[in-house]
């Protein structure tokens, strides 16, 4: 008996059998992890761009999306300045803290606003930095707010969330701004 030679067409058939049933088998196991490539490239449109362009998105999104990317890096950098001024806005508490304030019901109203203009007088004039620093953030996150205002999301789902986010995210600072000018006890606009 002669051994099988590696040529013969039944072991190609075998082989090939073989590996159509592999093949098969892992598309089955990884079918939820194509879908899900699938959906994130939006589409056959998505994936195909992928391949050919090394991109998913098309050209006007991509850009929205760098935007955004951008706006978001500068909301981290927006986070650290509020951090600083929470800082500042604390050590001046502390510094603040000279003896027994008497409570508002305890004094007359013109007193507690003579009390509150002179605290402010001399808040500023100790920390002339703390003012500055108050508006320069709060004119960045209205800077920030213009800017993811005004990009386009040309009717893009995944943009208008991510806009939406970023908007809340910097509706929070401002509101953590807001509490801590007002821990001050100021009652005026700064």
């Amino acid at each position: 008996m002669a051994p099988l030679a590696l040529s013969s067409p039944s072991i190609k058939s075998a082989t090939t059998a073989t590996v159509v049933i592999l093949l098969t088998g892992m598309i089955i196991q990884q079918r939820q992890v194509i879908k899900n490539t699938y959906r994130s490239c939006r589409g056959m449109e998505g994936m195909l761009r992928y391949v050919w362009i090394g991109d998913f998105l098309p050209p006007h999104i991509r850009e929205a999306m760098d935007k955004l990317d951008n706006v978001n890096e500068r909301m981290v950098e927006a986070e650290t300045k509020l951090e600083e001024i929470e800082i500042l806005i604390e050590r001046v508490e502390l510094e603040s803290v000279d003896g027994p304030r008497l409570l508002p019901e305890e004094q007359d109203q013109d007193t507690v606003e003579d009390n509150k203009e002179e605290f402010k007088k001399q808040l500023f004039q100790r920390y002339p930095e703390l003012r500055t620093k108050i508006g320069l953030f709060s004119s960045s996150l209205d800077k920030l707010a213009y800017t993811i205002d005004s990009i386009n999301s040309h009717r893009d789902a995944d943009v208008k969330t991510r806009k939406k986010q970023l908007s809340n995210k910097i509706v929070e600072l401002m509101n953590s701004l807001d509490r801590m000018v007002s821990s001050l006890n100021l009652g005026v606009r700064l």
